[in-house]
């Protein structure tokens, strides 16, 4: 069995732990491991100039190699020329029969809600709405008072604004440097030339705020890692709840805040019934990854941001194809080199299938 493994990222960072872990654990077997930018490719030779991981010294080293049969896909984009380029030769990419990724992603967060608003866990699907101009916006606010937008195609609690309506007077709250920046509008039309602004930087939507404040004021949610194991079967890897800061927005960790396991938060928090919302957490998680590979494409793993609010219900909030790893890194250090096989494990697994009978992505 001989294959190649490229791990894909907008701009290659050697130093990473994660992939440098995957790399170490590959050492162990023949197959060629490499780590690269879709910048790098040359689409008319199908070459990359990219990093090939050497066994023996234990390091990436610069190479130009044919593209991986195989991807594992963490590139992330922006809005720049480059990253547009990129997008597109990745997509070049997966429409070739013979370059098979890991996952193929899921698409943006409104284009997620519009097939799970209708989903057997429509009931854990808060309602949401797509920002159609400032006017829409302002509405909106007046309709629910206090509402969430952030950006559909949006990670790491990027430009996450909390709106509020009070005594006719809009406040704006959102995170900057780990710190709640804030700012109120004392007329309609002040704020509207605002969000007109902010309307024409991103794709926006809405949803009404969902109350999962602790009674120090800091908002907390339940993050899960699943992926798929050797043989190809969803699993939850690692789940922890993330605390933000006292009055914060996001419990993003890139945004401040702070990893517990179920179990110390648990302890320090014996009001909810968690044996209820345990029993809750694990139906959502039996059925949700395969749901989303019947709505859209194979994945290999996701992480899950599921919302606890106070009068005990459960709402999702966010699911991403392409998940961080710190909840590893913090909570189940133990489990670290069986999450850096993981990648290579499932890579054999694709591997061992009939190349012709793999399903696609549509991403």
């Amino acid at each position: 069995m001989h294959y190649s493994l490229g791990i894909m990222t907008l701009n290659p960072d050697l130093s990473n732990p994660y992939f440098n872990g995957i790399g170490k654990q590959s050492i162990s077997n023949t197959n060629d491991l490499y780590l690269f930018s879709p910048r790098d490719i040359s689409p008319v030779n199908e070459t990359v100039e990219g990093y090939a991981f050497n066994r023996e010294a234990g390091n990436w080293v610069k190479e130009i190699f044919d593209i991986p049969g195989f991807i594992y896909d963490r590139t992330y984009y922006d809005k720049s020329l480059q990253s547009r380029q990129a997008k597109a030769v990745v997509q070049w990419m997966k429409n070739q029969p013979h370059i098979h990724f890991l996952g193929y992603g899921l698409p943006n967060k409104w284009l997620m809600y519009e097939k799970l608003k209708n989903s057997t866990l429509s009931s854990y699907i808060p309602e949401t709405f797509l920002l159609k101009n400032h006017l829409h916006l302002f509405n909106l606010l007046i309709k629910h008072k206090d509402i969430i937008i952030k950006p559909v195609d949006g990670a790491n609690g990027f430009a996450v604004y909390h709106l509020i309506l009070s005594n006719s007077k809009v406040t704006v709250r959102t995170t900057k440097n780990h710190q709640i920046t804030q700012q109120s509008f004392p007329s309609k039309s002040i704020f509207l030339n605002w969000a007109e602004r902010m309307l024409e930087q991103h794709i926006f939507i809405a949803q009404e705020r969902i109350d999962n404040r602790t009674e120090l004021d800091t908002p907390f949610d339940i993050r899960i890692l699943l992926n798929k194991d050797q043989f190809g079967d969803w699993r939850e890897f690692q789940r922890a709840i993330r605390e933000g800061t006292k009055g914060g927005i996001v419990t993003n960790i890139s945004r401040g805040a702070s990893y517990f396991s179920q179990e110390d938060w648990e302890s320090i928090h014996p009001e909810a019934d968690w044996a209820f919302v345990g029993n809750e957490l694990n139906a959502i998680l039996n059925e949700l990854p395969a749901l989303l590979e019947d709505y859209f494409s194979p994945l290999f793993e996701i992480g899950v941001d599921i919302v606890l609010a106070k009068d005990g219900s459960l709402w999702i909030l966010d699911i991403n194809s392409k998940p961080g790893h710190k909840i590893v890194d913090t909570l189940g250090t133990g489990k670290l080199e069986s999450l850096h096989r993981t990648p290579l494990e499932y890579c054999e697994h694709l591997y061992s299938k009939s190349i012709p009978s793999l399903r696609r992505g549509d991403f």
